[in-house]
C-alpha cells in the first residue's frame, strides 16, 4: 500500500522539477537575449556619438553681453577644411606615393636631359667641385651646390602644390587618395608604375655612375 501511494507523489515531483528546469532555462535565455540587446543598443549609441563627435562643429559669432554687438565674428566656413585637404598628402599612403612618383618622374626626366645634352653626371648636376692650390702649395678641393641642387626643392614644391590643387578645390576624383579618371594611355596604374620606376632610377643612377668612375651614364 505504501509503495502504491508513493509512486504518484514521485511522478508529481518529477513533473514539478521538469517544469522548474524549463522555467529556469527560459528565464536564462530571456536574460541572455536582454543582455545581447542591451549591448547592441549601447554599441549603436556609442557609434552614433563617435560619428557626431567627428563632424565639424559650427562656430557662431561671439556676442558682447554688454551691448549685444558682435565681439568676434565666426568664420564663413569650416576653417579646418583646407588643412584637412593639405594633410591628406601626408596621411594617405596612395597620395604620398603618387606625389613622390610625380616629383621623381620630373627629376628623372630633367637629369636624363642634362646628361644627354651636356654629358654631365647626376652628382655633378647637384654639386660642383673646384680644386685650387694655395700659396704654400697645398691643394684643396671645395664642393658647393650647383643649379640642380636648388631645382630639387623647387620641383618638389611645385609638384606638391599642383597635386593638392584638385583636393583643395574639392574635385572628385582628386587623383591622390582617389584614382583619377583614365584619359587614353594616361591611366592611374601607368602613373604609379612610372613613378616607382623613376624613384628607383634616381637612386640607382648616382650609384651606377659612382661605380663607373663618376662619368655620365648616358
Amino acid at each position: 500500500m505504501f509503495a502504491v501511494t508513493t509512486r504518484p507523489q514521485l511522478a508529481a515531483r518529477a513533473v514539478v522539477k521538469t517544469q522548474r528546469a524549463h522555467r529556469r532555462a527560459s528565464v536564462a535565455v530571456r536574460a541572455e537575449n536582454d543582455v545581447s540587446k542591451a549591448v547592441e543598443e549601447a554599441n549603436s549609441e556609442w557609434k552614433d556619438a563617435d560619428a557626431a563627435s567627428k563632424q565639424p562643429t559650427m562656430r557662431v559669432d561671439a556676442i558682447d553681453p554688454a551691448d549685444g554687438s558682435i565681439a568676434e565674428a565666426a568664420p564663413l566656413g569650416n576653417d579646418n577644411s583646407m588643412l584637412d585637404s593639405v594633410m591628406l598628402a601626408f596621411k594617405d599612403s596612395r597620395a604620398v606615393e603618387t606625389i613622390n612618383g610625380r616629383a621623381a618622374m620630373i627629376g628623372w626626366t630633367a637629369a636624363l636631359y642634362v646628361e644627354l645634352t651636356s654629358n654631365t653626371s647626376f652628382m655633378h648636376q647637384l654639386f660642383n667641385e673646384r680644386t685650387f692650390t694655395l700659396a704654400d702649395g697645398i691643394t684643396r678641393t671645395s664642393t658647393y651646390p650647383a643649379a640642380g641642387f636648388f631645382l630639387v626643392p623647387a620641383c618638389v614644391i611645385l609638384t606638391l602644390a599642383s597635386s593638392l590643387a584638385p583636393a583643395l578645390k574639392k574635385s572628385s576624383p582628386n587623383g591622390l587618395d582617389e584614382a583619377p579618371e583614365a584619359f587614353g594611355p594616361f591611366r592611374a596604374e601607368a602613373e604609379m608604375t612610372n613613378g616607382r620606376g623613376a624613384m628607383i632610377g634616381l637612386v640607382a643612377l648616382p650609384i651606377v655612375e659612382k661605380i663607373m668612375g663618376g662619368s655620365a651614364l648616358f
